[in-house]
Formats: structure tokens, C-alpha cells, sequence
């Protein structure tokens, strides 16, 4: 029987590699404590995860989300685990294997883009400290094959990086032995078409969920995607929309809410109901929201701009619910070291890009 908790802690995997090479295992792309990826993993599973009955501290971003009634992770679980699922085998994978990356958003760290690894470098004149290579990855792909059975898998998660900007994705479904029963899922900048040969994988699985990460539209896009152009994401978008050869295609929206975007979020609302309101097929077009850590925390919001939304978004409105319980603004020091650095380098300018709450900053 799976965790009644969360499913994801007796049958969800995230595979991630660490600095040291060495692959962490958590049960969600949520949960903040890793063990490593290794013989005993089922058995050191069953005892970290899989005995969790409530909410920890490593479960607070979905606590965040159901607080405000937004759908979350955990909720999510039942959806791909079964009551009758007897096995600790993956049934949802996530795959975090690789930092190559196009993009060096406002929101991401040298983690998970090697464009920001790159920036920094030039930035602070160092060498790289890690960066995983081709040959680390098929590593571990071929450790995690080996360790894990994936015949009962349902559901697989690619993150980045950007995981249409290397082949990390197909090197990984070419082990996947029954296809048909497993849907795809990409977070994607959604900057790159994919090629004929990820279309050629694609049309042997069940579904492929094309999540866009979209933290705004045009300007608010563009600053914190950057070097990202918000004409080309929406052009793909929708070029994916119209191409009557991806008929297994769904879209989803990611939009990772900070302190400053939040109060623009019906400009995504309104583009998606226009042009993206759903597939060709009529599947609904979903809208997912994080609050967005670090420097640009939810959280720092400060009061002006905390009462400007609750003026602008109905308190049915989940923006409306989100920011209503937020804690008083901490303080800006390093966001400020943050963009006085990157915007002069950039040639971007956050007041350009969130004109309306300048002055309440």
C-alpha cells in the first residue's frame, strides 16, 4: 500500500546529481533531504520516507500551496500511484541529471544552469567548480537502471537545466520498456522547438505534458528569463499548438510567484485564455503556481505592494490568497546587491520591467 500521506514518499523518485558527483534521491522535486543513490536505497527509503504521517519542515512548499488552496505536489500523488500499488519500485520519476541551459533567469542559481555558471565566472574571474559533463550523466542514468526496476513507472519528470537543450531526455526513455503507459512531463523555458528526433520518442508515449515556465508576458518575461525573448517562447508555444503530428501534447503553465511579478499574474492569466486556453484536442491548459525562494521570496514582499494586489485580485483569486497571510517584509540588501550587479551587466532594469511598483519598494 502507498504512503497515505503522500504517495510520492513510498513510490516517487527524483534523481539529482550533487556537486560531488554523487546522486541524491529524494521522494519529490519538493523535499529538501536527499539520501544517496545506492544498494540499500529501498530499505534507507522505507525508513526516511515512507514513515512520514504529517507535515515536516521538508514538505513546506506544499503546505505553502494547500494553505492557499492551490493544488499541490502531494495532492497531485494520487493521480499516478494507486491505492492497489504494492511495490517501493518507481511509479513518478523525476529526472535532474543535467545544468545545461540557455537561459540565466533572475529567479535561478549556477545549480541548475550552466549559463549562470558561466555568468559568474566571468563575474567573479573563477574557474568552474562543477559542471555535469555527458559522460557523469550516462553514469547515471546506467546507475540508476541498475539499482531501480522502471517497469511500473507511469510517470517521468524531466527538469534542467533546459532539458530540450541537450539529449539527456532520450538517452534516459530509451530504457523505458513499456512507453505506453507512461506520460512525460517537461519544465521547459520552452525557448527550443523540439527536434524530429524528440517528436519521433514523443508519439510512443501515452502523454507529454509541455509545461512552460512562464513568470510573466513580454517585458516582465524577458527580465526574468533573460536572455530569453518572449516573442520566440510564444511563437513555439503555439507552433507546438498547431503541429497536427503532436497530437499526445498537453500544456501547462509554471509561474513561479516573487515579490514583484505576483501583482502581474493576470497578464499570464489573460495570454493563456486567449491563445493557449488549451491543446488541439481541447485538453484544458492548467496554471500552476510556486512561490519562488532566496532573494526573490514571496515573502520580501513589502506592504505597499502586499496591498496592492489585495486591492487588484478578489479574495476568491489564489494571488489574493497567497500574499493575504504573508509574514512583514524582510529586508531587500541582497536583492538590491542582486540587481544593482546583474542589471548594469544585462542592460536590463527591474523598474522598466515592473514600472508599477517602483515606488513602493
Amino acid at each position: 500500500m502507498p504512503n497515505q500521506f503522500c504517495r510520492y514518499l513510498s513510490n516517487g523518485y527524483t534523481f539529482s546529481i550533487k556537486r560531488n558527483n554523487v546522486i541524491d534521491v529524494t521522494p519529490c522535486c519538493f523535499y529538501r533531504k536527499g539520501i544517496p543513490l545506492g544498494p540499500d536505497l529501498l530499505s534507507i527509503r522505507q525508513e526516511r520516507f515512507n514513515t512520514i504521517t504529517d507535515w515536516t519542515s521538508d514538505c513546506n512548499r506544499c503546505l505553502v500551496l494547500e494553505q492557499a488552496n492551490q493544488p499541490s505536489l502531494r495532492q497531485g500523488g494520487i493521480g499516478w500511484i494507486d491505492d492497489d500499488e504494492t511495490s517501493s519500485d518507481p511509479v513518478s520519476i523525476d529526472i535532474r541529471l543535467d545544468q545545461e541551459c540557455n537561459a540565466a533567469c533572475v529567479i535561478c542559481d549556477d545549480t541548475s544552469s550552466s549559463l549562470w555558471i558561466k555568468e559568474n565566472q566571468k563575474l567573479n574571474n573563477q574557474q568552474v567548480k562543477f559542471h555535469s559533463n555527458k559522460t557523469i550523466i550516462d553514469q547515471s542514468i546506467d546507475k540508476i537502471v541498475k539499482t531501480v526496476s522502471l517497469d511500473r513507472v507511469k510517470y517521468i519528470k524531466f527538469f534542467g537545466g533546459e532539458p530540450l537543450f541537450t539529449d539527456t531526455h532520450i538517452r534516459f526513455l530509451k530504457h523505458i520498456s513499456n512507453p505506453g503507459q507512461v506520460t512525460l512531463h517537461y519544465t521547459t523555458n520552452g525557448s527550443i522547438y523540439p527536434n524530429d528526433e524528440t517528436l519521433a520518442m514523443w508519439r510512443n508515449f501515452k502523454t507529454v505534458i509541455f509545461a512552460a515556465s512562464l513568470d510573466g508576458i513580454e517585458e516582465q518575461f524577458n527580465y526574468i528569463r533573460w536572455p530569453l525573448s518572449w516573442q520566440k517562447v510564444s511563437d513555439n508555444l503555439l507552433r507546438i499548438k498547431n503541429n497536427p503530428d503532436i497530437w499526445n501534447v498537453m500544456f501547462r503553465i509554471e509561474f513561479t510567484v516573487n515579490f514583484l511579478n505576483a501583482y502581474y499574474f493576470d497578464r499570464v492569466e489573460t495570454w493563456v485564455s486567449e491563445n493557449l486556453a488549451s491543446n488541439s484536442g481541447g485538453d484544458k491548459t492548467e496554471i500552476n503556481l510556486h512561490p519562488c525562494e532566496e532573494i526573490w521570496d514571496i515573502n520580501k514582499m513589502s506592504p505597499g505592494i502586499k496591498n496592492l494586489i489585495l486591492t487588484k485580485y478578489p479574495d476568491t483569486h489564489v494571488i489574493h490568497k497567497m500574499v493575504s497571510n504573508l509574514p512583514q517584509s524582510s529586508t531587500l540588501y541582497e536583492w538590491k546587491d542582486f540587481v544593482d550587479t546583474w542589471d548594469t551587466r544585462r542592460k536590463n532594469n527591474w523598474k522598466t520591467a515592473f514600472p508599477d511598483l517602483v515606488d513602493l519598494i
